[in-house]
């Protein structure tokens, strides 16, 4: 009934992806429609197990973390990610272990939040909002990767000094997968940001458009960018050494 709930909700407007690890499934689709009501695109793992094996280094933009889950707990793996692996992703623990020692143990094992159990949709969006706003850089109104120049406030495109003929659409798209450069980002992050539309609808538009900014823009080596399509998970653009750019 929740998840229902959140579908019909307004979709995810904020260029933030929200990872939820919780075993419980009725809390992650409760927390999910709480982020999905704000703005946020959630995605929900339902251990720790499951999000190393379906999530890539840097894909997700901030984690809301469960403590009690079984096989490696959320502060097993917390502190395991941050002395070992330097995970730097943000992390909220949303658990009911609400006693000061236990949260003074969750922030030293390298929270960046704690929030107790029951949620309150308004706390827990003014402490997201809290900790990406530590962390958020303000954009730039010009934004460039060599050899191209993105005017975001013009919404123009510039390759080698000259101007490029884009669509919004391309524009778009390309200015969200530089942003994101070196990670893999999914289908569902560009239907849900660029195209605005719900992650869960099929469509062959991203493939279309992938496929002309890749030919158009020379996404594919020789402009100095590759943009390469990652099996059953999305796409990567990588910077590479271009012919015309020996020093790249």
């Amino acid at each position: 009934m929740v998840r229902e709930q959140a579908d019909r909700m307004q979709l995810p407007t904020k260029d933030c992806v929200v990872g939820v690890i919780d075993d419980d499934p009725v809390n992650a689709a409760l927390l999910e429609a709480m982020l999905a009501r704000s703005g946020y695109s959630g995605l929900t793992f339902g251990s720790v197990a499951e999000f190393r094996r379906r999530s890539t280094p840097g894909s997700l933009d901030l984690i809301l973390l469960d403590w009690d889950m079984p096989g490696e707990s959320g502060i097993e793996f917390l502190r395991y990610m941050r002395e070992h692996e330097q995970m730097t992703t943000p992390v909220i623990f949303v658990t009911h272990y609400d006693r000061d020692e236990q949260i003074a143990e969750g922030l030293r094992a390298g929270a960046d939040d704690y929030v107790t159990k029951p949620v309150a949709a308004p706390v827990l969006m003014a402490r997201i909002e809290s900790v990406l706003r530590r962390l958020k850089r303000s954009p730039e109104p010009v934004e460039e990767w060599p050899p191209f120049v993105f005017d975001v406030s013009q919404r123009l495109l510039q390759k080698n000094g000259q101007t490029c003929r884009a669509t919004n659409r391309e524009f778009e798209l390309m200015l969200f997968l530089f942003r994101r450069q070196g990670r893999i980002v999914t289908r569902e992050s560009l239907l849900t940001h660029v195209w605005r539309i719900s992650p869960n609808v099929e469509t062959r538009s991203i493939d279309t458009h992938v496929s002309r900014v890749r030919k158009q823009f020379g996404l594919d080596g020789s402009s100095g960018w590759l943009l390469e399509g990652v099996y059953q998970q999305g796409y990567c653009l990588k910077r590479v050494k271009a012919p015309e750019d020996p020093t790249a």
